[in-house]
């Protein structure tokens, strides 16, 4: 006796249907995101190869792209940077840089140490750090924001036309810019910074310090197109929250415009406000004992601008580079 097949449900063919349609899905998905990955491949390093409006090199050594299926990431055993208009080249570790494909201008990166930067304005900076993290938005401007945080960070600043080299150590540091209606705001923040200079500490304690400041009309620094023609000389902005702290309540905080003359020479109206300012005094005078009588003299105004107390306010005015806190003069700021 032959046996019978039970005729196919009409469940069963629209399961078979829905599995084939997820398969080609997938499938689609897959070519899509695999082309659009060699896609961003082949204009990031059209980028680094000079094909940007800003004439930066670049060279992104064993790049690979990866992250399917719901982001790209793009991994450089290591970065090499040069900018020839500016004079800059430099060096670093490997970097690995990745965006979400449905939100590709937010993108998040870290980078490995060591760096070094070569300028030709006549020093060399070499960097390390444990841990380099950072974010930035990118549209059709540039660069709309970034931040970036480091941990552990050591750097030694060496000039190449003198004996002269600076050593930072820096456990903890940020910093955030952003466009804002065409101005450039910045904003960063270090603690327990150690400083040495020749190899010697300064005799000051660990300093932790934050600036918010304004740029006017330097937005155009985050973008390609434009940022080669922005020029610091002739610059103005404003301070808006400077502070400098050592601890044990010896607080020093800024604030007010300034501008940069097209000679590199600084201008400006700074706001100071100082407390401990005997304490400040003492600090100070054991770092830069050369300095005591001058220290002593501007201790002295500060306390006599507050009556006689430990805190005070007072206004430095600097004009085409030279400081000076009302009759007394601070020095020259050499140009920038």
């Amino acid at each position: 006796m032959a046996m019978s097949t039970a005729p196919e449900s009409p469940i069963s063919r629209k399961v078979v249907r829905l599995g084939v349609l997820i398969v080609l899905v997938i499938a689609v998905y897959s070519i899509g995101w695999y082309f659009a990955a060699e896609y961003l491949k082949n204009r990031i390093l059209t980028f680094f190869a000079g094909g940007n409006p800003a004439g930066v090199t670049a060279s992104c050594e064993d790049a690979t792209m990866g992250g399917y299926p719901f982001r790209f990431r793009l991994n450089c055993s290591r970065l090499a940077v040069d900018d020839h208009f500016q004079g800059v080249a430099a060096s670093f570790g490997p970097v690995r840089a990745a965006a979400q494909i449905y939100n590709p201008g937010q993108i998040v990166w870290e980078m490995d140490a060591p760096a070094e930067i070569r300028s030709a304005l006549g020093y060399n900076t070499a960097l390390d750090w444990t841990n380099m993290q950072s974010s930035f938005r990118i549209g059709l401007s540039g660069l709309s924001r970034s931040s970036l945080v480091l941990e552990d960070l050591s750097a030694t600043l060496t000039s190449t036309v003198s004996s002269l080299q600076v050593q930072m150590a820096v456990p903890s540091a940020q910093s955030h810019v952003r466009q804002n209606e065409g101005n450039l705001d910045y904003a960063t923040l270090v603690r327990d910074m150690v400083v040495s200079i020749g190899g010697e500490k300064i005799a000051l304690p660990p300093i932790s310090a934050s600036l918010d400041a304004t740029l006017a009309d330097k937005g155009g620094l985050l973008d390609p197109r434009i940022a080669q023609d922005q020029r610091l000389y002739g610059t103005k902005g404003e301070i808006r929250r400077m502070v400098v702290d050592i601890g044990e309540g010896r607080v020093l905080t800024l604030s007010g415009p300034f501008e940069v003359g097209e000679d590199g020479l600084l201008s400006g109206r700074i706001k100071v406000e100082v407390e401990q300012v005997r304490a400040w005094r003492d600090a100070v005078k054991t770092a830069y004992p050369e300095q005591a009588d001058m220290v002593d003299n501007v201790a002295n105004v500060l306390r006599a601008l507050a009556f006689g107390r430990d805190n005070s306010e007072a206004e430095i005015t600097i004009q085409n580079g030279v400081a000076a806190l009302g009759f007394i003069p601070l020095g020259q700021i050499p140009p920038l």
